[in-house]
């Protein structure tokens, strides 16, 4: 677990603030003696609060036999805990609601939120030993973490949300890879600092699976049915394909022992529920799921178990296919340098190392073109860092297009590019210098209706390292000493050692 990314986010300063009246609720219900007059008569000063409060206790979901009309029956019908985690969900909601321009799948994240609280609350009624409440709060925030992740100033969860959008599949899978940590513990964490009852966030960190059989007592049931409520939601919201919903019913009787007929009524009143829960927080969901739509697409797996054994391995292979494809996506995205789209910096240091490890053993010659594009600062401080942007994309696909099994080119940093060449003469490497600076110096950059162009000084080191073993420090010393002496010989021009 990466825990210092755990701890950056969940104490970032860009997490918002929780408003003054649902603030004021969470410290009356740390008390041990607290009213519930009291409560309410904070709750009372938000009027729009007060309405949601009233709305949620007469809704489907908690409503009593008759109308309720005053916050004090709604205090009571809804329970304290609800209320206090409530208060802050329709809080973080409205306070939420800016943030999607990034690319976060706002309508889908609540929908999934919606879903899973739904559903637990329903599972919890079955299977027992669990508030109802407890339950559906649980199942609302339990993947709050998210969008905590999503508001981290450095942006880390871009990545998790472009990976999840081209490939679907289970996000948290795309987090471990992509994070080394989990919404799930993320959302723990922020529960944990809330002052929420531990019992709620020992099962929120567990929902997808980790650290069940850890767990003792209600907080175990509590876990156990969160994570049957994810199953159904990511049915719902379509990480999981339709066709598999025999399967879930399957592993969801198992874990927790609820009968397929059961689960069937479950799977029923979803939508409706939740639909009723979104017009609540006034949410606007993506394109919903029906059950039928899951029943239908179960019932043409099951007529066409006749050719179970060919589709089996069909999706075997498919299912291979997608988990090589992802895992070299997510190499590839680690490897790559995002704005220039070549090799980053760590990248170059590993191929350094290891093209010096095989040219001692070979006693082979090995070359290294330190690149430095001319008057860099000029770009960005007269025409805007945009056109830097641009000037330095330009560069990378210049270089791109040498790149092959012997010759490797990275952003080493800033606007320094660096091209590692295997097995080539000291001549050979001076010319493909020359050549590589002469492609730069025809290249232009178009800024307001004119062309720009570009420049770059290069600075090589050329070593057989049969006769001069050094490490990657000393190579490097080398070709910058020569990239020194290109710049200080007035630029747009090769410099070499050997």
């Amino acid at each position: 677990m990466n825990t210092a990314l755990l701890s950056a986010i969940v104490n970032s300063d860009a997490l918002p603030s929780i408003p003054v009246v649902a603030f004021k609720v969470l410290e009356l219900c740390r008390q041990e003696d607290v009213d519930i007059d009291d409560v309410a008569d904070v709750i009372a000063k938000d009027p729009a609060l007060t309405a949601k409060m009233l709305k949620l206790a007469n809704s489907s979901m908690f409503g009593m036999s008759k109308k309720v009309a005053a916050l004090d029956q709604a205090m009571v019908v809804l329970g304290l805990r609800t209320v206090k985690i409530m208060a802050l969900g329709f809080s973080l909601v409205e306070t939420m609601k800016q943030d999607s321009e990034i690319g976060f799948d706002y309508a889908g994240y609540w929908r999934r939120s919606l879903s899973t609280a739904v559903a637990a609350r329903q599972l919890s009624d079955i299977v027992g030993d669990v508030r109802r409440d407890e339950a559906f709060v649980a199942g609302l925030l339990c993947d709050i973490g998210m969008m905590a992740a999503e508001r981290h100033p450095d942006k880390i969860y871009r990545p998790v949300v472009s990976v999840h959008h081209e490939m679907k599949g289970r996000i948290q899978d795309i987090e471990i890879a992509l994070l080394e940590i989990t919404h799930a513990q993320i959302s723990a964490l922020m529960l944990a600092n809330w002052s929420m009852p531990e019992i709620v966030c020992q099962a929120v960190q567990a929902h997808h699976g980790e650290g069940i059989d850890s767990l003792n007592g209600r907080a175990q049931i509590l876990a156990k049915i969160l994570w049957a409520a994810s199953e159904i939601s990511e049915l719902f919201c379509g990480d999981i394909d339709a066709t598999e919903y025999g399967n879930v019913r399957n592993r969801i009787q198992t874990t927790i022992g609820v009968a397929p007929a059961a689960l069937d009524e479950v799977m029923t009143l979803i939508n409706q529920q939740v639909s009723e829960a979104a017009e609540l927080f006034s949410i606007e969901l993506t394109q919903e799921i029906t059950f039928d739509d899951i029943r239908r697409s179960a019932m043409v797996q099951m007529a066409t178990l006749s050719l179970s054994a060919e589709q089996d391995r069909v999706r075997a292979e498919s299912k291979a296919k997608e988990v090589a494809a992802l895992n070299e996506s997510l190499r590839t995205r680690a490897e790559m340098d995002k704005l220039t789209g070549i090799a980053n910096r760590q990248t170059f240091d590993d191929h350094l190392a290891a093209s010096i490890d095989d040219a001692t053993q070979r006693c082979a010659d090995l070359g290294l073109i330190m690149l430095d594009v001319d008057h860099f600062k000029k770009f960005n401080d007269t025409y805007g860092h945009l056109t830097g942007d641009e000037v330095l994309k330009t560069v990378g696909n210049c270089l791109r297009k040498i790149s092959d099994e012997t010759q490797f080119a990275a952003r080493y940093g800033g606007e320094e590019f660096a091209i590692i060449v295997a097995d080539m003469a000291a001549r050979d490497l001076r010319t493909l210098a020359e050549d590589i600076r002469k492609n730069i110096g025809r290249l232009r950059v178009r800024h307001g209706g004119a062309d720009l162009s570009v420049t770059a000084s290069l600075g090589v080191a050329h070593i057989n390292f049969g006769e001069d073993p050094v490490d990657a420090t000393e190579f490097i010393r080398r070709a910058d000493g020569c990239l020194y002496d290109a710049k200080r010989e007035g630029r747009n021009r090769v410099e070499i050692t050997f």
